[in-house]
């Protein structure tokens, strides 16, 4: 592990991705080859009239917004913010129509955050403006010998597909003769099953007795995953794997759907295949029906379930019985559940898919049921309402470098160039979620409230 490495390492992940990367191991961008193109942006923005700048799109609402939430909306429309605006707007086109030539080298490469069958995820930073993120890589030869390049393609398209905040998005996708990576939102916060094992922990560490969430906690966790699902199904697909391990924390503690590689499209109609995961998955997938959204909110109701007690509701010896007590459909409350959390499990894991809560009429079924009385809907699907738990900043789930290893490429494996043809359109730049990544610099470097031109270490971020 190289110096930047044991410093993250040591001194606390959640602290170092809040501050970004360090401005001697970022790359300026080329604001200066883009000047003319710099000053014609600037000549389509209002320069005088706030209200009309935060009406000019995305980063120009998320500039003048923060600007007015730092109680400086008196900035909003000077030549100064104007500039700044203006340069990264063309910095997003000039990413953009070059997206094929993404690589590697964009982003600093810091540490491991999780390992599975595909790969490795790690904490990196993108050069050019030190926002964190986490990167998904996969061996393409390991891909292709667990035949998974199936699901590593479906994953790449759903997320190209859907925008949430309930779900991670994906800002950049590059490949090389080796592998193949995707650039995703960064959830520091761990995921809902490492939530659960905490609350076994005393003040002192030691482990005891689980712990109910707060107060409102299932119910905050279970209407986001239930916008998360509803957005996946909005782009045409069903999510088939949502368990507490599939859905990750940002470090506000908000909630993130991950791991997109089993979803299946059902935009042309029903599907029969069995997948996801025992104990979560549905009965009419354990008997290979046909069906479309109906599995998701059968696994949402598993999940709050699981949630409140952490203890599955299906059980069983072996697979089998754990299969039939899932097609038998009886929950045993066992758990102190209250009543109402015991009605809206109970209407989500309905055996008959026609009359299971969310399969006729989605997210809007959900927020008509009376276990969601009260809740405030609008903030929560703004990203206002504050989340339950906030994530420990000490406590961030993940192993070292040396606890992961390495996942080196199998030696009896090929790779030609009828494999490489379903990547040829792999590589790509999120546009709309590079304005949320500028924010990320505009703030580092202070470049809104400073009253300069940029600053930003060696005039990084000075237009001239």
């Amino acid at each position: 592990m190289d110096a930047l490495g044991e410093a993250v390492e040591n001194v606390g992940l959640a602290q170092e991705i809040q501050k970004g990367l360090a401005k001697g191991l970022m790359k300026a961008p080329p604001f200066k080859d883009w000047e003319a193109q710099i000053e014609a942006k600037k000549g389509t923005l209002p320069a005088d009239d706030a209200n009309a700048l935060k009406g000019s799109g995305k980063l120009a609402r998320n500039v003048v917004e923060y600007l007015e939430s730092e109680g400086k909306g008196n900035l909003a429309a000077t030549p100064n913010t104007v500039a700044v605006i203006a340069k990264y707007l063309v910095m997003a086109d000039e990413l953009k129509a070059a997206e094929n030539t993404t690589t590697e080298k964009m982003f600093e490469i810091m540490r491991p955050l999780g390992k599975g069958a595909f790969g490795l995820v790690e904490l990196c930073f993108k050069k050019d403006t030190g926002c964190p993120f986490a990167v998904k890589m996969m061996q393409k030869k390991i891909a292709k010998q667990n035949k998974m390049i199936k699901d590593v393609l479906i994953e790449r398209e759903v997320l190209a597909k859907m925008s949430s905040i309930f779900c991670v998005s994906l800002h950049y996708a590059y490949h090389d003769a080796d592998k193949i990576a995707l650039v995703l939102t960064l959830c520091p916060g761990g995921d809902l099953a490492f939530l659960l094992q905490q609350r076994y922990l005393d003040d002192k560490g030691k482990k005891g007795d689980f712990k109910k969430l707060p107060d409102g906690a299932v119910k905050y966790y279970g209407a986001s995953m239930a916008c998360g699902l509803e957005a996946i199904h909005k782009a045409g697909y069903v999510y088939r794997d949502l368990k507490p391990q599939n859905v990750l924390l940002k470090a506000d503690g908000a909630v993130c759907i991950s791991d997109m590689g089993l979803a299946a499209d059902v935009s042309s109609g029903p599907i029969k295949q069995c997948s996801g995961t025992r104990g979560y998955w549905s009965p009419e997938t354990i008997a290979k029906k046909p069906y479309t959204f109906e599995p998701d909110w059968w696994s949402l109701g598993v999940t709050m379930y699981v949630l409140f007690s952490d203890k599955l509701p299906f059980k069983g010896k072996d697979d089998a019985e754990k299969d039939a007590a899932t097609s038998a459909g009886v929950i045993e409350f066992a758990h102190d559940e209250p009543a109402d959390l015991q009605e809206v499990v109970s209407d989500l894991c309905t055996i008959d898919m026609g009359a299971r809560l969310g399969a006729k009429d989605g997210l809007q079924g959900l927020k008509s049921h009376a276990y969601f009385s009260g809740f405030n809907w609008g903030a929560l699907e703004s990203g206002s309402l504050e989340p339950p738990i906030v994530p420990n900043v000490n406590d961030i789930n993940a192993p070292s470098k040396k606890d992961v290893g390495e996942f080196k490429a199998p030696k009896d494996v090929t790779w030609g160039p009828e494999d490489e043809k379903p990547f040829e359109a792999w590589t790509t730049m999120n546009k709309d979620c590079f304005y949320d990544e500028v924010m990320f610099r505009i703030k580092k470097f202070k470049e809104l409230t400073s009253g300069g031109g940029g600053g930003g270490g060696g005039g990084c971020c000075v237009v001239s």
